[in-house]
């Protein structure tokens, strides 16, 4: 998986994992046969990291119907990379610029950077939206 998509999130039930996200029922969807499963615990850079996630799969459906298009959180997340620049710019031979997106997996980006980037981006999505940032908050804990 990459670190730039959403975390498969999981809780325990009857002494299984039950998705807990949707990228996580998506990917069970995929599974055929066994499996490898590393478990981590949910430190606040990975809480923040599953919220932002969360709101993405509320925003872009959202986006969707407020404007015709058809973006899913991946394009979501590379739009919101772009709208706040994190990305590096390269000048090719041919003068053109080329954008390589930064990663904002929890290796790239440390606890502060998270924070601000997460801020950022619900801010920026509650202005393309309409909705409040506390509102887009609380329907993602309620939808998790």
């Amino acid at each position: 998986m990459s670190a730039d998509r959403p975390p498969l999130m999981f809780e325990t039930r009857l002494g299984m994992l039950r998705p807990a996200n949707r990228a996580a029922e998506e990917a069970m969807r995929e599974i055929k046969g066994k499996v490898r499963v590393e478990i981590k615990g949910g430190v606040a850079n990975q809480r923040r990291r599953g919220l932002y996630w969360s709101v993405a799969a509320l925003v872009a459906p959202l986006l969707n119907d407020m404007h015709g298009l058809t973006l899913d959180e991946q394009d979501l997340h590379d739009i919101t990379r772009d709208k706040l620049r994190v990305y590096d710019e390269q000048v090719l031979p041919s003068g053109e610029v080329y954008r390589r997106r930064r990663s904002t997996s929890n290796r790239a980006m440390n606890e502060a950077e998270r924070a601000e980037f997460t801020t950022k981006a619900l801010h920026l999505w509650s202005t393309w939206t309409g909705v409040a940032v506390e509102t887009l908050h609380t329907e993602a804990r309620d939808a998790a």
